[in-house]
């Protein structure tokens, strides 16, 4: 069983983040399903500017990869694992289960490449996750690793959420999409967040020109995933402003559904290519060498 809290102010305090003379590195991973690949080209740039973080958290997509990074694999490895993997192979339509999918080959994925608990993490980590029962945020950093990623990327409706008690856990995304205070608690003093989802303006009139935009022809289910994707922006943004990041790199990758994990390549070079434009802010995190 896996250690989580159920609050709205974080996990506990005094968590294992490492000692020394320099500011302990926070980095903070944003869901966002097959965009959230991003955060592997933003890797890898920290690992090319000799920036390693010294504590992981992440929500859904987010909360994956940053378990990648805290069990010791590095940029390329992960890339070659998403662009090779044939995604669907992970998660298999099951209408009998009333689920539209269901997560056993996605869990032999993870035991295959992870480790049981994340006591044998190389890196601290703190994921997150809702409970639907009392609309609450959940952390979880010690034990079952497995089951707390099977929790913080269980896509409501889609996946199936993950009891722990009373609680029945779902994505960590619906109410902490960017977790900056998951590695604050976790000891950090400076916090590199990601987001992988930034709000893209549709159909604004030529006058708000300057935002991104696209212009799509909406559909039912594009209007509720459109107001989802408002309705977390605006929560997200309200987050931030308490728990601030000193740096906050916003991926923005126009046209790539949150399932086209075919296009892995695609988010991945929208992570490297934001990280770039944004160097000299990456190497303020850490002490002048």
């Amino acid at each position: 069983m896996f250690e989580a809290w159920s609050t709205d102010t974080g996990p506990a305090k005094g968590g294992p983040a490492p000692k020394g003379p320099d500011p302990v590195l926070g980095l903070a991973l944003g869901g966002g399903g097959a965009r959230g690949l991003c955060h592997i080209g933003v890797v890898r740039v920290l690992e090319e500017l000799a920036i390693r973080p010294d504590v992981v958290s992440g929500t859904s997509m987010g909360g994956l990869i940053g378990a990648f990074i805290a069990a010791g694999y590095n940029a390329e490895q992960m890339a070659e694992i998403a662009t090779d993997l044939r995604w669907s192979k992970l998660i298999d339509w099951s209408p009998i289960s009333g689920r539209l999918l269901n997560t056993k080959g996605f869990e032999r994925w993870l035991v295959e490449l992870l480790p049981a608990t994340f006591e044998e993490l190389e890196l601290p980590l703190v994921l997150t996750a809702t409970d639907l029962n009392d609309g609450r945020i959940h952390y979880s950093q010690r034990g079952d690793l497995i089951t707390a990623l099977l929790a913080t990327t269980a896509y409501p409706g889609a996946l199936e959420p993950v009891t722990l008690g009373r609680a029945r856990l779902v994505d960590g995304g619906l109410l902490n999409q960017i977790p900056v205070d998951g590695a604050l608690f976790l000891g950090a003093h400076k916090v590199l967040a990601v987001n992988a989802t930034p709000l893209v303006r549709v159909d604004h009139p030529v006058d708000d020109a300057g935002a991104p935009r696209r212009r799509i022809r909406m559909t039912a289910l594009h209007e509720l995933m459109r107001a989802v994707d408002v309705m977390q922006a605006q929560l997200t943004m309200a987050r931030l402003s308490f728990y601030k990041p000193d740096v906050l790199l916003d991926a923005p990758m126009e046209g790539l559904e949150i399932a086209e994990f075919h296009r892995a390549k695609h988010a991945i070079d929208a992570g490297e290519a934001v990280a770039r434009e944004h160097r000299e802010e990456l190497l303020s995190l850490v002490p002048s060498r």
